[in-house]
């Protein structure tokens, strides 16, 4: 059987379904044998061919597939297609065959643009097939070109053709000769066609466990609720469905987080759970909490305000200055309101923020949603959320609580806990694989991990980039939008460097001043067009199906590896996950062994 991309599974979730014509293609396309890949509805610029074939000996075929009956078009003397309509002729835009020499001329040129190896354009084709007729059939009806000259190089076929022997439609002989394209160029157009999961997840339903079910819910509509988990337990998914389910009801609501880049994250989950229940995202705000005070500051400033804060010299930062004179702003009047408040990764925040949120951003009798993992707490607060600090908080039952992690493949997850076990001391968490994980039972492919540890010395951000490259060189089938590196910024963008001259976008957060970082994290969205470079602490709360980091010396490095280890998505029991580890703490390196264990 062929390889097909997106799966199988996915086709019936695609933006514009496959018609019977398009299906009946694919069926047929299907059954050779597995060097042919086929790619469906992928995105070629501004085009969107029904097929892309692709096989290292026989190079690439672009598939126009016309799902037309005998009798339903024709073509006029000037070789436009017509179309019969209420008892005569109209005129269409079809243009199969120059739609099929359009597809087969933007492979050429983005072959061009990705490679010095690129083929010849003869060593590229374009077909139209027609399902519901004869090849003869086919070809009397669009006979001519339409266009240019350059369309009668352009084969159209039918259905007996492609039933008895595809390869002929996709080669042009029965016993066609070898037209090989070199590796290096084929994999360049495997990447380039790769979708990145980013993009194919928008197309699924949000799946929820049970527990995220039930934070969806609030079955016993609690008014302000606490929500506590492992990393990967579905805390965000579910905090992210009931700020769907709310829309529904019609209420405002607020989705916060202390990092700026997770709303991005959070919108996409809340996208695709709207669009299951039909609730509206335009009643969902996503932001963080600086960006909350900051618009408070602004509005009370407008009216005439000046909300101001005493500390002494030298206790408050910048940035908790101007959280603070958020909260003053809104003692006096001013900043927006919700229906309901709903905070991920709560253990960032402190007791004072939350009570900022829970007296005077939720409306009274609003909703207040908290959901938090004391191990992923890098800014060193989740002292807050220990129950004796919580007392003035407004709960008024225990945690929810939350087990194990659908996120991490299985095979991955012991590997993490035992990592958390031996190195993270009072840290030490066992996240484990839940009864209902989707790869729990059945085959699914094992986790592609690597450790490497580097020599005194050695640039741990250049070693970094160069695994990078490494990883998507050897898996042209790995979209670069789903590998993720995680670094300070001093090594990002060392690696960013590496990365970007051998030849690969980078969308990054790095920086050498604030202003920067800030830009550049606006701009960071998981859909977002090439590598993705991060730093663990804005990263927390995402996950990706390829993830590489960079560990240094010390507790909070270590702290710092395993939350970058928890952000590894294994949730394709078609794809594997991979997750690298670039080492340069000498007390970790016997670690590799465990790590790199395949049973």
């Amino acid at each position: 059987m062929a390889r097909v991309y997106p799966d199988w599974d996915e086709l019936a979730c695609l933006p514009t379904p496959l018609n019977v014509g398009e299906r009946k293609v694919l069926d047929c396309l299907a059954l050779l044998d597995d060097e042919w890949i086929i790619y469906v509805q992928p995105r070629l610029g501004l085009d969107q061919p029904d097929f892309i074939m692709a096989h290292p000996t026989f190079g690439v075929c672009a598939v126009e597939v016309k799902d037309w009956s005998i009798g339903a078009y024709r073509q006029d003397d000037d070789g436009r297609i017509q179309m019969r309509l209420q008892g005569g002729w109209a005129r269409t835009d079809e243009a199969p065959r120059y739609q099929a020499h359009r597809y087969r001329s933007a492979i050429h040129e983005r072959l061009l643009a990705l490679t010095d190896e690129a083929p010849a354009f003869a060593q590229i084709r374009g077909v139209v097939v027609m399902p519901r007729c004869t090849t003869m059939q086919a070809k009397v009806a669009i006979a001519k070109s339409t266009v240019q000259d350059s369309e009668r190089w352009i084969d159209v076929y039918g259905y007996d053709d492609l039933q008895h022997d595809p390869t002929l439609v996709l080669t042009g002989s029965r016993q066609p000769v070898a037209r090989h394209i070199s590796p290096a160029c084929l994999d360049a157009l495997r990447r380039s066609l790769a979708e990145p999961e980013a993009h194919s997840d928008q197309r699924l339903p949000l799946s929820l466990s049970t527990a995220a079910g039930n934070i969806e819910a609030n079955p016993r509509e609690a008014r302000i609720r606490r929500v506590r988990g492992s990393a990967g337990c579905g805390k965000s998914l579910g905090l992210a469905a009931r700020a769907a389910r709310l829309s529904l009801e019609g209420k405002e609501v607020l989705v916060l987080t202390y990092n700026s880049t997770l709303p991005h994250y959070l919108r996409d989950l809340a996208a695709r759970r709207c669009r299951d229940i039909g609730a509206s995202l335009n009643r969902i705000t996503f932001t963080h909490l600086h960006e909350l005070c900051r618009r408070a500051v602004d509005d009370a400033r407008l009216a005439g305000a000046q909300p101001a804060i005493n500390p002494l010299p030298g206790v408050l930062t910048d940035w908790e200055a101007k959280i603070d004179q958020g909260i003053e702003a809104y003692r006096l009047g001013f900043g927006p309101r919700f229906d309901a408040v709903l905070v991920d990764e709560g253990q960032d925040f402190s007791f004072k923020w939350w009570n900022l949120l829970r007296q005077h951003v939720c409306r009274p009798d609003g909703e207040l949603l908290l959901v938090a993992d004391p191990t992923q707490d890098v800014y060193g607060r989740r002292a807050w959320t220990d129950e004796e600090r919580m007392l003035g908080a407004g709960f008024s039952g225990p945690w929810t609580e939350l087990r194990g992690s659908y996120r991490m493949p299985p095979d991955l997850t012991p590997v993490v806990a035992e990592f958390a076990q031996l190195h993270l001391g009072d840290w030490a968490v066992n996240p484990a694989v839940p009864y209902d994980h989707p790869q729990r039972v059945g085959q699914y492919k094992p986790t592609v991990k690597r450790w490497v540890n580097t020599e005194r010395g050695e640039s741990c951000g250049n070693r970094l980039g160069a695994e990078v490259v490494r990883m998507l060189r050897e898996n042209p089938d790995l979209a670069p939008s789903d590998v993720v590196f995680l670094a300070n910024h001093r090594e990002g963008l060392e690696a960013v460097k590496l990365i970007t001259d051998a030849g690969y976008e980078v969308q990054h957060v790095f920086g050498t001043t604030n202003a920067e970082k800030r830009e550049r994290k606006m701009r960071f969205w998981g859909s977002a067009a090439g590598v993705k470079g991060c730093t663990v602490h804005s990263f927390k709360g995402w996950e990706s199906r390829a993830v590489l980091m960079s560990v240094g010396w010390g507790t909070e490095a270590r702290r710092l590896a395993y939350v970058g280890l928890t952000r590894v998505k294994g949730d394709r029991a078609n794809r594997s996950a991979f997750v690298t580890v670039v080492n340069s703490d000498f007390g970790l390196r016997s670690f590799q062994q465990r790590f790199e264990q395949t049973a």
